[in-house]
């Protein structure tokens, strides 16, 4: 039996195609204009769209949520973040090219006219490129076209070196040069590891003889729409500025969707966007001309509501793609698919290219810029046009309409390329010119001039195709213009290493003794502190919006608060972070912390509890975890699926499918809002710590009026999930607090907590209720705040101690008076021991003078 595929094994190309069984006798090649969808596809966009409902992402948050993160696989795709770049979504390639050149900024200010850079394309670039010279005309820009040829002669040889690198900065201008990542017209791959030579001036030489500007900043667009259909673009090892692609071209669906990526850093140049649509300022005026554009990028940049069910359907398009296409190359979805089309065009290449008519006569003339014997440097794509027996050329039309008698797809003509239709077809300006006069235009039949062909046939190949499309396609080209009979080549697979992927719940639920150990902290019992406040309750919430852990003697700190605290969270199916004010019963999870045996353990009536060592992975381990990301309050976080059991668990739990436990990463850096880089944040909402004051509890409780509420003064408590909770006599003070030390450990005062509508869950019962929200509402005049937010600062001593304790001494700073009142007491504390810390960074620069008086 003849081979499908040299790449993929034959039981999973039989899987792959028969996702396509709607082509039935067709043969598809021309998955350079579009990709074609699998029928699963769409059955798992039908099943989210008739059980989800998604609504204007301007009105509901969810949806906004979503479409943020599928922003993140958008770039995990491509091997990068939104600390690196960032993505808009556009219609298509198009609008991406078209968007960037109306934004870019050509001038060396936003009002320079005389001292403009350039703006370069290659001139086998499709139409959509060249049509931005119209828009950089306008701009004052010099334009620059460079051929096939120059261009690639200037990126060879050229070495950069540090003077070179200096030199690029001379404000003479910013230079933007456009070219294709892969050329549609015959597939052949530019090269794409070359962009700091681009930008250290290899193409300086160039430029020169075209008297125009070269000291300027250079900036890369790379037109990415064919290359991503078929190959991996990793934006972690090639980083041009701009990237521009189309969805369509990957999955065949959504159609009317693509992205312009951006390089984060490379914005600065893209402030000459003039219009704006909905969503895309913080103000206007419409009386006045006055308005200010949003910060960020992707909302100053999508004007209008983005198209949110094709950006949703993405979600399951980059699932598909990972569970349709075995990881045979690399364990890589992308390059598994490259080698497979790679292999299936360069076999009808290699056909074409020995194809001869009885009397020894080349059939076929290919208009190929490769031999097909680098992967690196070829496509997908085959292009050619059949001679006939005599020498004449078949005409394209021709070979179009007999293709289609025969069930076969695929383009004819110039494929929106001139540039390298006019180079490979050896036609002068005057003659395509003089086609033009004789009746040729875009896109017609008008095939043959004079005997010469005005475009070509293109063969491409997508990740559905086998070698019984490259031989249904000879055996046309045999049977209608040879009149011999076609004999199927014999093929042989290529061996490529199977890498599987780890089983992750073994290693989680499995051996723990592979596991790292890590820092045991032992419950300390606490004497208790006599003082007008003490620290009542310590507690930590480990999954975001879950039960409580209540701490009955002391917990440590961490960098990123208490230990454990909101480390970990639950995602949907979207990868959208749950929360209560969505599923009310997720605070009847309840979790638990055993540091002896170092365990998560979960609990659920009537579900067994399950556990989940706490020890992160190593580093050796954390390639066999799968890892992720997902939004807080806006911020992506970085973290790792913590497996199938636990995950399975939730969903009974929860009664909710797909769900997953995703853990934050230690390396991930979300900072606490508007702080420096010390101040880390974990999976909490604003803050590391949020401190309620029981004494203002009670005073709430008095306040509501409502007879059907009647929680006790600790289920009240619970309902504002506080981690720290103290107790005093007197109500609302804390409000006016700046500082706080609780024992030896000093916080500093964020701000007041706002509070939603999650306080009005039961913690005990998940219930709903009006209170406690509409009292609180009613006493602070609409302000709906209630507990503070800290941050920690360090212990006062300078020790290492990292340990806070219950009922240990509350002292709060609110103004000047307070702040010498703690010094005093700090002095008494400490100094009369004769302990004074050699190290009070951790205190305010004020504080720590007056420290540093007492010492005298």
């Amino acid at each position: 039996m003849s081979i499908l595929s040299k790449v993929i094994e034959q039981d999973d190309m039989n899987r792959i195609t028969s996702e396509f069984s709607r082509l039935r006798d067709r043969c598809y090649l021309e998955h350079a204009g579009s990709a074609l969808y699998p029928q699963s596809l769409l059955e798992s966009i039908n099943d989210d769209l008739m059980n989800n409902l998604y609504t204007n992402p301007h009105t509901d948050k969810y949806t906004r949520d979503c479409v943020d993160q599928i922003r993140c696989l958008v770039l995990r795709h491509f091997n990068t973040d939104p600390s690196t770049y960032s993505v808009i979504f556009t219609s298509g390639t198009t609008q991406a090219l078209k968007l960037l050149v109306e934004s870019f900024q050509f001038g060396i200010d936003d009002n320079e006219v005389l001292n403009c850079g350039s703006f370069v394309y290659t001139r086998d670039n499709h139409t959509s490129v060249l049509g931005l010279r119209e828009i950089a005309v306008e701009k004052n820009a010099d334009i620059i076209h460079i051929n096939h040829d120059e261009f690639l002669n200037s990126l060879q040889g050229f070495e950069t070196t540090p003077s070179k690198w200096k030199e690029r900065y001379k404000n003479e201008g910013n230079t933007l040069l456009v070219y294709p990542a892969q050329n549609n017209f015959n597939g052949f791959k530019y090269p794409i590891n070359c962009m700091e030579k681009i930008k250290d001036g290899c193409l300086n030489s160039y430029i020169k003889k075209q008297l125009c500007k070269v000291n300027c900043n250079w900036y890369i667009l790379l037109d990415a729409a064919s290359y991503v259909a078929t190959n991996k673009l990793d934006l972690s090892r090639i980083q041009p500025d701009f990237v521009g692609l189309s969805f369509y071209k990957i999955f065949g669906f959504p159609t009317g969707l693509g992205a312009l990526l951006i390089k984060n850093g490379s914005d600065s140049v893209l402030n000459q966007k003039r219009y704006f649509g909905g969503g895309t300022v913080d103000i206007v005026l419409s009386s006045e001309d006055f308005h200010v554009k949003r910060e960020s990028l992707h909302e100053r940049f999508e004007d209008g509501t983005v198209p949110f069910l094709s950006i949703i359907a993405l979600k399951h398009c980059f699932e598909m793609l990972n569970s349709l296409i075995p990881k045979v190359v690399n364990n890589d979805v992308m390059e598994t698919i490259s080698y497979h089309t790679f292999f299936l065009a360069k076999d009808l290449y290699q056909q074409l290219k020995n194809l001869h008519h009885k009397n020894g006569k080349q059939a076929a003339v290919l208009y190929m810029d490769s031999d097909f014997s680098d992967i690196h440097k070829q496509g997908a794509t085959v292009t050619f046009n059949i001679k006939r027996e005599d020498g004449s050329y078949i005409g394209y039309a021709e070979f179009q309409h007999l293709a289609e008698l025969f069930s076969i797809s695929l383009r004819t003509g110039c494929f929106c390329n001139s540039g390298s239709c006019q180079r490979h077809l050896n036609a002068t300006n005057k003659e395509m010119k003089d086609m033009y006069k004789a009746g040729h235009k875009c896109g017609d039949e008008i095939d043959l001039v004079q005997g010469k062909p005005t475009g070509a046939v293109r063969a491409s190949f997508g990740y559905h195709n086998t070698f019984n499309d490259v031989d249904k396609l000879m055996e046309m080209i045999h049977q209608c213009f040879l009149k011999t009979k076609f004999k199927t080549p014999k093929r042989l697979k290529t061996s490529f290493e199977i890498v599987k992927p780890p089983d992750v719940d073994k290693i989680i639920n499995g051996d723990k003794s592979k596991l790292i150990d890590d820092e045991f902290f032992r419950d300390v019992e606490t004497p208790f502190i006599k003082s007008n406040i003490t620290l009542q309750e310590i507690a930590i919430f480990p999954i975001k919006s879950c039960g409580a852990f209540k701490i009955k003697s002391g917990w440590p700190i961490g960098i990123k608060g208490f230990r454990y605290d909101r480390e970990w969270m639950i995602v949907n199916e979207n990868g959208v972070c749950l929360t209560q004010k969505r599923n009310t019963r997720m605070c009847l999870i309840k979790p638990a912390i055993d540091l002896k045996q170092k365990l998560l353990i979960l609990h659920h009536k009537g579900q067994p509890p399950i556990s989940l060592p706490l020890n992160p992975p190593s580093n050796k381990l954390k390639e066999k975890f799968k890892f992720c990301q997902s939004k807080v309050c806006t911020d992506i976080v970085q973290g790792y699926d913590c497996g199938d059991v636990v995950a399975d668990w939730l969903s009974n739990a929860l009664e909710i499918p797909f769900l997953r436990l995703i853990r934050q990463s230690s390396n991930d850096k979300r900072k606490v809002k508007n702080k420096s880089e010390k101040d880390l944040l974990g999976l909490s909402n604003q803050a590391q710590f949020l401190l309620i004051n029981k004494a203002t509890v009670r005073w709430l409780n008095d306040k509501i009026e409502d007879p059907t509420f009647n929680d006790s003064m600790d289920q009240l408590t619970d309902r504002f999930r506080g981690n720290i909770v103290i107790d005093m006599d007197e109500e609302l003070v804390e409000r006016e607090w700046q500082r706080v030390v609780i024992g030896k450990h000093e916080f500093k005062v964020e701000g007041q907590c706002s509070r939603c509508q999650m306080i009005c869950i039961d913690q005990q019962t998940g219930l709903k209720t009006v209170e406690p929200l509409r009292t609180i509402s009613q006493q602070f005049a609409g302000k709906m705040r209630f507990g503070i937010y800290l941050t920690y600062v360090g212990t006062i001593d300078g020790s290492r101690d990292n340990v806070l304790k219950v009922n240990t001494a509350v002292k709060p700073c609110s103004n000047e008076d307070d702040i010498s009142r703690f010094q005093d007491w700090f002095y008494l504390n400490f100094l009369t021991n004769r302990c004074y810390p050699r190290d009070v960074h951790n205190t305010s620069c004020k504080l720590r003078h007056r420290l540093r008086c007492a010492c005298r």
